[in-house]
């Protein structure tokens, strides 16, 4: 038998409709209201429940419509489902948000503030000093396409004249959370993340002490919520409108900006990341 985290989790995970292909009980009805909030599968299952299903309900509440909640197994086939309109609302990654945007597949609702740093960081007793020091390393990193947690090291190979792949060793461990413990050990010589991401582990926070930050990222702005291409324009307005009311003035909203590691939601458009989309673009090539 399912347990009720396990029936929760397959509900997230599944395959949803695009907004064309919601209808009624029958052929001839009209398309339902429910809007779907697609999170990417950033945490896993449980964790996104969690923390994203008070979200939708206080949409839900906020919008006069039902939302639900729903994301993906995996980077590739989140960004499918969006690319197909599978998803209403989305919160995502910068770098899929850019993809969806050059699309014209979703726009920019509001995002958490302050924005964030990737860090760098190695034994505290080890001989490195700096990013060039690096060559040669064995680095752990967050993703090939995670901004914070490897992109901007990337970038600062290449002002050194340097390619990354090539002058260093790097892996992209599964569990990510790992990434601080992999140095601390010596399986890693450096490793790469979201600075402040794991503050409230006291192992993290006592690993922390042991280790030294050699490279600090520019800032890079909180994951954006999006209005995909066709939810209607209404909606999308009210949405954004709701979005922006959450400042910690409440126990959800206050529990909901703590889990993210922001401290408000605030309203904006498209041209919000246009400083850090020429940021990206160069980080890629």
């Amino acid at each position: 038998m399912f347990s009720v985290s396990l029936a929760l989790s397959c509900a997230l995970f599944a395959a949803v409709l695009p907004a064309s292909a919601q209808r009624g009980p029958d052929d001839g009805a009209a398309p339902t209201t429910e809007l779907r909030f697609g999170v990417f599968p950033f945490y896993d299952a449980k964790t996104t429940i969690r923390v994203f299903q008070p979200l939708a309900g206080y949409l839900s509440s906020e919008l006069g419509q039902p939302v639900r909640l729903v994301s993906a197994e995996s980077r590739d086939s989140f960004l499918a489902h969006a690319l197909a309109g599978s998803y209403d609302l989305l919160w995502t990654t910068n770098e899929v948000y850019l993809i969806l945007r050059d699309r014209g597949a979703a726009s920019a609702l509001a995002r958490g503030e302050p924005s964030f740093h990737g860090i760098v960081v190695v034994r505290a007793d080890s001989a490195y000093r700096g990013v060039a020091d690096l060559a040669g390393a064995r680095i752990a990193a967050v993703s090939p396409q995670s901004v914070a947690g490897f992109l901007f090291l990337r970038g600062l190979f290449a002002d050194l004249g340097l390619d990354v792949y090539e002058d260093a060793e790097v892996g992209f461990p599964a569990k990510i959370e790992s990434i601080p413990f992999l140095v601390l050990t010596g399986r890693a010589d450096a490793g790469v993340f979201v600075e402040h991401k794991y503050d409230g582990s006291a192992a993290y926070e006592k690993a922390m002490h042991s280790l030294r930050v050699i490279a600090r990222s520019v800032p890079i702005p909180q994951f954006p919520f999006l209005a995909a291409s066709g939810l209607d324009p209404g909606a999308a307005a009210a949405a954004r409108a709701a979005l922006a009311r959450i400042d910690g003035s409440n126990g959800f909203e206050r529990a909901f900006l703590d889990e993210l590691g922001i401290e408000r939601v605030v309203a904006v458009g498209d041209d919000a990341y246009d400083e850090f989309s020429a940021f990206y673009r160069t980080m890629r090539r």
